[in-house]
């Protein structure tokens, strides 16, 4: 960024003046940054799909897309501490403080206490200069006057967060769930920002030596728990990556990977994703099915399930037979016969367990929200109970680690349903047997000590149909 500071120059009163304000790019890393924040938390936008559209429209360099990213998902993961900050130094509630002004304090804050190589000329020049550009020179000098107050008092060792930072009722719900030392572990995990995770459509080891040789400038590895994942970090976008337009890897989060492992799966069954989405689990069943089986993806959202048959087609999978149908499960089946081998119910739910790969959340979840989401879940489940034959499997998961989500859900179900029997052994070699009640917890109950990369925070119960 030092192009673009060096265009800058400072007036005896530290304000910042601009020598070729026309030659200035409307969207730097910082500005396209608070952008982002500004979509995210003021009109709740999801922050990948915002970020994603401003760095395709920007074309910034993948220097500057980097700092883009690290200062959305950092500022979005410490918001609270941010705001705590900022407040210290406002004298008062100003009106002028729009969501665009708000959003670039918050990410100039983040830099400046948590981002050592970047200096604070920088930080602060751009912020203003950014908002000059959008919102003219009075908000400019406001700004300005607030991120002195902000240099003056930076950290001598600005250091990344060392936690994630959470209101106050999550964090009590979180700690309800995970107990205060699996919570403290979860939260340290999660502080830094995710790691991209893609599933190997063929060997790992050969797909990880390609990525490597590629990007050398990425850190990379093996998932701690999947055997199928692969973790990398400052690789750019996965589009970019050998191997991606030869279907060699799926994007897809590691402990989904092992959702769709843990259903199973084996060549010839009719299976249903009754929760599809995008299909990530489905085009990972796929592979197990193969084209002697059947697969059926059910979800609300037509648009997302037209995207399956094409990622299907990419990663070489397009020979299985596919039945795309969209139906709200919590309503009915939409016609669907049952008689399927295996049904998994990846149910809508608070998210709870996703916060690492989507900060947001944090700033939509209400106190009530788990107890909302299971009456959903229970009604999701019950109908996708009556397409599985005797003798079927059927599963049932959720990214969230809250017991309302969780046992509660399971428990509900299993006493309605005396025919479903809850597993206690594993369909997957490569997971652990679920608790003394059923549910194979997923993230930071299982991740070994050390590990580089955490899966979300899932739960899982299987049952098997015996009537």
């Amino acid at each position: 960024h030092r192009a673009a500071v060096a265009r800058n120059r400072r007036t005896d009163h530290g304000q910042v003046a601009h020598s070729s304000e026309a030659s200035a790019p409307d969207q730097d890393a910082r500005t396209l940054a608070a952008t982002v924040l500004a979509r995210v938390t003021e009109d709740g936008a999801y922050a990948s799909r915002a970020l994603d559209a401003e760095l395709q429209r920007a074309g910034l360099a993948p220097r500057d897309a980097a700092l883009s990213t690290e200062i959305v998902y950092g500022s979005l993961r410490v918001l609270p501490a941010l705001d705590r900050i900022i407040a210290e130094r406002l004298t008062r509630a100003d009106a002028r403080m729009d969501g665009l002004v708000r959003a670039t304090l918050r990410a100039a804050t983040y830099q400046l206490w948590h981002l050592s190589r970047l200096p604070t000329h920088a930080i602060v020049d751009e912020s203003v200069r950014g908002v000059r550009n959008k919102r003219g020179p009075k908000l400019a000098g406001f700004v300005n006057a607030v991120l002195r107050k902000l240099a003056a008092a930076r950290p001598a060792q600005p250091a990344p967060p060392r936690a994630l930072v959470l209101p106050e009722w999550t964090a009590h719900t979180l700690e309800r769930a995970l107990g205060p030392e699996r919570l403290a572990r979860f939260l340290d995990q999660h502080a830094d920002a995710p790691a991209l995770c893609l599933r190997a459509e063929g060997e790992r080891d050969r797909l990880l030596a390609q990525l490597r040789a590629a990007v050398p400038q990425a850190s990379s590895g093996e998932t701690a728990l999947s055997p199928l994942g692969i973790w990398l970090r400052r690789a750019g976008s996965p589009r970019g990556l050998p191997g991606y337009a030869d279907g060699a890897f799926s994007v897809q989060e590691e402990g989904a990977q092992l959702l769709g492992l843990a259903l199973g799966a084996r060549p010839r069954e009719r299976i249903a994703d009754v929760c599809a989405g995008h299909g990530g689990k489905t085009t990972l069943i796929a592979r197990a099915v193969g084209p002697q089986g059947q697969l059926f993806a059910l979800d609300k959202d037509e648009r997302k399930l037209k995207q399956i048959p094409r990622e299907l087609q990419r990663i070489g999978l397009g020979a299985v037979p596919l039945e795309l149908h969209a139906v709200d499960l919590s309503v009915g089946t939409g016609g669907l016969q049952g008689g399927l081998d295996r049904v998994l119910v990846d149910a809508p739910c608070t998210g709870l367990g996703t916060v690492q790969r989507r900060p947001e959340l944090l700033l939509r979840l209400r106190p009530e929200d788990p107890a909302r989401m299971a009456a959903l879940q229970r009604a999701i489940l019950r109908n996708a109970a009556t397409l599985v034959r005797p003798g079927g499997v059927l599963a049932y998961a959720v990214c969230s680690p809250t017991r309302e989500e969780g046992q509660d859900v399971a428990d509900a179900f299993s006493a309605e349903h005396p025919t479903y029997r809850v597993l206690h052994e594993s369909l997957c070699p490569s997971l652990p047997s679920p608790d003394a009640g059923g549910v194979l917890h997923l993230g930071p109950w299982l991740l070994p000590q050390g590990a580089s990369s955490a899966p979300d925070a899932y739960q899982l119960v299987v049952w098997r149909r015996e009537d």
